[in-house]
């Protein structure tokens, strides 16, 4: 006969089973659910079913930023290069693991922010050696900061 921790044990295990059925059951029409499962986290990447998201610290605009390559894991090879935001790489794998349409959208967008950021950071940059173009700088770093929102804005709203 059974003890009651043996008994309470059997019945906790049959919970997590049928909990865990469940959530896979789930993830087949959630693809959010799907990566919150599948995804590994460390200190330099993101590893997302079949593709890895390796964080990349580069040289931009006189500064450090960074950048995100998405990594093939079956072949290890790198099939999107310096992405300027986390979340392209991550609205890219989620576009691949259902075969969604949208990456080449999602690719111009992320170019189209990158641009701007580095435009918005070299104004800014020549806006504070003050001199006589400095109201000039001032106006087109925030030209360029509103281009920089309306990019991550689409970005957005195709995830």
């Amino acid at each position: 006969m059974p003890t009651k921790k043996q008994s309470l044990y059997n019945i906790l295990m049959s919970q997590v089973e049928e909990t865990t059925a469940d959530l896979v059951e789930a993830a087949l029409h959630d693809i959010n659910l799907q990566v919150a499962m599948t995804q590994e986290i460390s200190e330099s990447s993101v590893t997302v079913q079949n593709y890895k998201i390796d964080i990349v610290l580069k040289e931009f605009a006189g500064r450090k930023k960074k950048f995100y390559n998405i990594i093939e894991t079956s072949t290890n090879e790198i099939i999107h290069q310096e992405l300027a935001l986390f979340e392209t790489a991550m609205g890219i794998v989620k576009k691949y693991m259902t075969g969604k349409p949208g990456i080449t959208e999602l690719q111009k967008y992320d170019t189209d922010y990158s641009n701007a950021l580095y435009e918005t950071w070299a104004h800014q940059t020549r806006a504070r050696r003050r001199g006589v173009f400095e109201d000039v700088a001032v106006a087109k770093a925030s030209q360029a900061k509103q281009k920089l929102y309306d990019a991550k804005q689409q970005i957005l709203k195709r995830l």
